[in-house]
């Protein structure tokens, strides 16, 4: 929503068509949520919670930041796909980082296995949308990764095989599940990218959307 506010550029997705009809509405749509993530917040959440949630809430601030207010912040080698990618995974393990955290050892690589997910399927969606803003900057991860770029798919199989071997070598099978839910992912993104061409944009960043939810239909199992 924020690459359209206060823009008078036409809007080149379908995500910010959307957004941009009706900015006002979905301001107070997050107002809200915002509100109502701040009472349960404040109700529920113990203290470990608040410290991992605030270096959370910093790294988005410094991403929204760097993104949409301050370019000096951005950093060449590491683009915002990634970071994306990283603090997304981060966000979602914080709940049994704090009501466990006994168990953050074990949940350090399937994270970052999750994180690496994130980052790739970020990197898809800026590659299938190739907007205007990502085209012409240099920095952005299109031009400043573009090997990166040009063989996704084989990061994506790539991600996708450690993830299985991973599953292997751990015996916990939460573990297992979550790596394989990774694998699984990767290598529906390395299927899809490969036929691209095929689908529409807002369907493939649905795809990719999608692909991050695999943990959870294992984890019903």
């Amino acid at each position: 929503m924020l690459d359209v506010l206060k823009s008078n550029t036409k809007a080149e997705t379908g995500r910010h068509k959307i957004h941009q009809k009706g900015q006002r509405v979905w301001i107070v749509i997050s107002a809200i949520l915002l509100i109502t993530a701040l009472v349960l917040a404040f109700n529920h959440l113990n203290n470990l919670a608040w410290m991992a949630g605030g270096i959370v809430f910093g790294l988005t601030t410094i991403h929204f930041a760097a993104t949409h207010w301050l370019p000096i912040l951005r950093i060449r080698i590491w683009p915002k796909e990634w970071h994306v990618g990283i603090v997304f995974s981060m966000g979602c393990a914080l709940q049994v980082w704090s009501l466990k955290p006994d168990a953050w050892l074990n949940l350090i690589l399937p994270t970052l296995s999750f994180g690496a997910l994130c980052a790739i399927s970020c990197s898809h969606i800026t590659v299938w949308e190739v907007v205007t803003a990502d085209r012409h900057n240099s920095d952005s991860l299109i031009n400043a990764h573009y090997r990166f770029v040009n063989r996704l798919s084989w990061f994506d199989i790539g991600l996708g095989v450690l993830c299985l071997v991973l599953a292997v070598i751990f015996n916990p099978t939460e573990i297992q599940k979550a790596f394989i839910a990774v694998a699984i992912s990767a290598f529906a993104l390395a299927w899809i990218h490969d036929r691209h061409n095929q689908f529409s944009t807002n369907l493939l960043r649905t795809f990719a959307d999608i692909g991050l939810y695999t943990p959870i239909l294992l984890f019903l199992f």
